[in-house]
């Protein structure tokens, strides 16, 4: 048994800090004597009415962990959770592995699969699942797509170790199918955005930046050309684990179809083509018709790339002659010659929306 581990699960769920003391083993069995406990004086138990709870090992010792906060009814039940859990396996055996935690991490990454194809989107994480004690309080999510066999294999325990340096804690690393959902407590990112608050203004800043930051330590620690990164726009409760790992998952596609170049996929940078994307057949078609674009124009990767970096760069002539490497009368050429050839000008509002919109279906329909 690993005292030490306990603690920092009972943490996890409270959310704040306990303090550990050892007790007489004399003053334990008088407790038990009194009626003072919510067990028998032996295994775990519970102090009546008391932020309390304690562990008698098999060395005849005996723990208290003592919270420094009011706790929750709800908090206090899946407290007592982990403990009947805990007393139930132990028996004189250690507390879980590392390895136990993979394969309790692995049934839940099942779970959630099965969940998703079965459409079971309400679905909450069954009480009888292990790993669910560590998933309380608020939770960001965050999807990693291992798009090559190298990301694949890469091992549990060497990605849950970078992980946990990374954020700083304990993070819930779920294997699923090509990818691994990465679930962070709240309260760590809030501990990063205080070591950091550069540049960081919103929590998307913060959540970008974090995104940012994992790429790179796992690019340099395995190379970054097989993965591709993703986080949920808003923190989630257990209870909303299935819509939001399926939110991640239309997000990495949606990444993978309109930028195409890039690693990370922001759910906020992609609200437009989340809505292009879910536009029917047939009403994608009637757009592409009308909108005087013909799709060989947008198959000239120049003239391609000249109207992402211009839109990208909030239509500014002289940034966007920067970015590409051309003179400012060049890039004035090529959106004049653009405009001869559909009649759109992309320096007014409302033709720019339009092959904006056009680009995104020529990028859907491409990929179908």
């Amino acid at each position: 048994m690993d005292i030490k581990e306990l603690k920092q699960q009972l943490e996890e769920i409270i959310g704040s800090s306990l303090t550990l003391l050892e007790m007489d083993p004399e003053i334990w069995t008088g407790l038990g004597n009194d009626n003072s406990l919510d067990q028998p004086a032996s295994g775990m138990a519970r102090l009546h009415d008391q932020p309390r709870w304690l562990w008698k090992t098999d060395s005849s010792k005996a723990y208290v962990f003592e919270a420094e906060t009011p706790l929750t009814e709800r908090e206090i039940r899946l407290i007592d959770l982990l403990l009947s859990a805990a007393r139930e396996k132990s028996n004189h055996q250690p507390f879980p592995s590392k390895r136990d935690d993979e394969s309790r991490c692995t049934e839940l990454g099942k779970w959630l699969q099965e969940q998703i194809k079965s459409g079971n989107l309400q679905s909450t994480v069954p009480d009888d699942m292990a790993i669910k004690p560590k998933l309380a309080g608020n939770l960001f999510p965050f999807l990693l797509n291992c798009e090559d066999r190298l990301g694949q294999e890469v091992q549990y325990s060497k990605l849950n170790k970078l992980l946990r340096s990374y954020f700083g804690g304990e993070v819930v690393l779920v294997p699923m199918t090509e990818s691994r959902l990465v679930l962070v407590r709240e309260a760590l990112l809030l501990d990063v955005q205080d070591e950091s608050n550069e540049g960081i203004e919103t929590e998307r800043d913060m959540l970008g930046a974090l995104c940012q930051g994992l790429y790179e330590l796992i690019a340099n620690e395995w190379g970054g050309g097989g993965f591709r990164l993703t986080v949920g726009d808003k923190l989630i409760k257990q209870e909303r684990l299935v819509p939001a790992t399926i939110a991640l998952q239309e997000t990495m596609l949606l990444g993978r179809i309109f930028q195409v170049s890039e690693h990370i996929y922001l759910p906020w940078d992609l609200e437009l083509e989340r809505l292009v994307y879910h536009i029917p057949d047939d009403r994608r078609q009637q757009f592409i018709e009308e909108s005087g674009v013909d799709s060989h124009l947008l198959e000239d990767e120049e003239t391609l790339i000249t109207l992402e970096t211009f839109f990208q760069l909030d239509c500014n002539v002289s940034e966007t002659a920067k970015r590409l490497y051309i003179h400012r009368n060049t890039l004035l050429y090529r959106l004049d010659k653009f405009k001869q050839e559909t009649g759109l000008d992309v320096r007014s509002f409302q033709d720019a929306v339009l092959v904006k919109l056009r680009i995104l279906l020529y990028k859907v329909t491409k990929r179908l």
